[in-house]
């Protein structure tokens, strides 16, 4: 049988089945993981470079880069991984993952990102200002400033990479990204569902005379992936965050240029199957009609109900944008915007309404919040457990509470963040 985009399975179970069986033996056969396992240098920067530099860092310590493929935790669980910045990403766990996963409900050739998919467009300014406008948003929300800032985990100071491109692919926004994920499931149920955007909810699609659907793998490569090239990530994780979206979906994401297809890249296979009306509907039943995937959190109601307007834009917006779009300047943003695309500009800050802050405050003290956010975490080489006995500590610590208790006054030091520092210029 013809194993590609010629070859069509009966349904998307066989075509899953299929995946997954050959995921194994790639797996199996991957020399490169099983070397890298073993033992594998690393440049140590404390040392000149005319002096031995290289160190081996074991896979049970928590510097070790790839903890996310080696470790002893279970399939469920986010792995901190320490990331070339210094900071921890909460990465879902790939020790048995050789493939990330990504499913639609119909075959697009090309496949591009939703701010590449009109081919008349070449400037994407009215596409790209809203997903600036979340990004000010995300950064008011007081749980991702502490986690930017940083906390000390027996005695180390520890600060967690917020994705802010990824988190916005997640809430509505268009952008140059696709979407994957670790968990097969999560791509079937997007392989098998309908979006409707004007009640924003998914239904089973039960036309079995559809277009086939397609699903999709990437063929992680272990010493290329999730690295900077050419001073551009690829391949991104999303993964465990503040707001749960993306920790459900297993997320990762991969930066597909506009001239690129991600059809035609060496590390994808596609393939379709045809739809199935009993099936669709049982995986739309298995998540809940989408809301094991699409849980209720603040911002997810805030752009829903608050931030959704795309005739209106705030101008700390402009000022994200300009971040990255040097050509231009904000008279000129602006001027773009109103004229060339109808977009009222309006001098606000897009943040948390109180009430929503108030939400977020109670979710902390009556649903176990940040408890159920740490208990999704395996921290390497925690062999005594006291890093993370003091991560569930760090809401009865006083130097942070105020990311947790409502009416605490306090005052943010931005120069001691990441992301905090970079747009300390626009925030405060």
């Amino acid at each position: 049988m013809v194993i590609g985009n010629e070859y069509v399975f009966e349904n998307i179970l066989q075509a899953s089945a299929y995946i997954l069986e050959h995921e194994k033996e790639a797996l199996a056969n991957d020399k490169t993981r099983q070397k890298a396992r073993i033992s594998y240098p690393f440049p140590d920067f404390t040392k000149p470079f005319e002096e031995p530099n290289i160190r081996i860092i074991p896979p049970d310590s928590l510097e070790y880069p790839y903890a996310a493929y080696f470790n002893d935790a279970d399939d469920s669980k986010f792995i901190m991984n320490k990331l070339m910045s210094g900071r921890y990403s909460l990465k879902p766990n790939l020790r048995n993952r050789k493939f990330l996963f990504r499913g639609e409900t119909e075959f697009h050739n090309p496949c591009k990102p939703s701010l590449f998919r009109n081919t008349k467009k070449k400037y994407f300014l009215d596409y790209m200002i809203h997903g600036d406008e979340m990004f000010y948003l995300i950064l008011s929300h007081p749980l991702v400033q502490l986690l930017d800032l940083g906390v000390v985990l027996n005695g180390e100071l520890v600060r967690f990479e917020m994705n802010l491109y990824g988190l916005i692919q997640h809430y509505y926004n268009k952008s140059g990204l696709l979407d994957l994920t670790s968990d097969m499931n999560v791509a079937l149920f997007f392989a098998t569902q309908k979006y409707d955007w004007e009640t924003d909810s998914y239904s089973p699609l039960t036309d079995e005379i559809h277009e086939p659907g397609v699903l999709y793998y990437y063929d992680i490569d272990f010493y290329r992936d999730f690295k900077t090239l050419h001073n551009q990530e690829f391949l991104s994780t999303v993964g465990l965050q503040v707001f749960p979206r993306s920790g459900r979906q297993r997320g990762f994401v991969y930066q597909c240029p506009m001239d690129i297809n991600f059809n035609d890249l060496s590390q994808v296979k596609a393939f379709r199957f045809k739809h199935n009306a009993e099936i669709a509907q049982s995986i739309y039943e298995s998540m809940n009609g989408g809301e094991k995937l699409f849980p209720h959190d603040v911002l997810q109601a805030h752009w829903k109900d608050v931030a959704r307007d795309e005739n209106k834009v705030s101008l700390k917006a402009i000022h994200f944008n300009l971040t990255r779009n040097e050509k231009e300047n904000l008279d000129s943003i602006r001027a773009k915007l109103e004229n060339d695309y109808h977009i009222n500009v309006e001098d606000y800050e897009p943040v948390l309404t109180k009430e929503e802050l108030h939400e977020y405050y109670k979710a902390v003290k009556d649903q176990n919040l940040w408890e159920d956010f740490c208990n999704q975490i395996y921290i390497p080489g925690d062999t005594n457990g006291k890093m993370m006995a003091d991560l569930l500590d760090v809401p009865n610590k006083p130097e942070y509470e105020w990311a947790f208790k409502e009416g605490i006054e306090h005052e943010i030091d931005y120069d001691k963040g990441f992301l905090l520092k970079a747009y300390k210029h626009i925030l405060q």
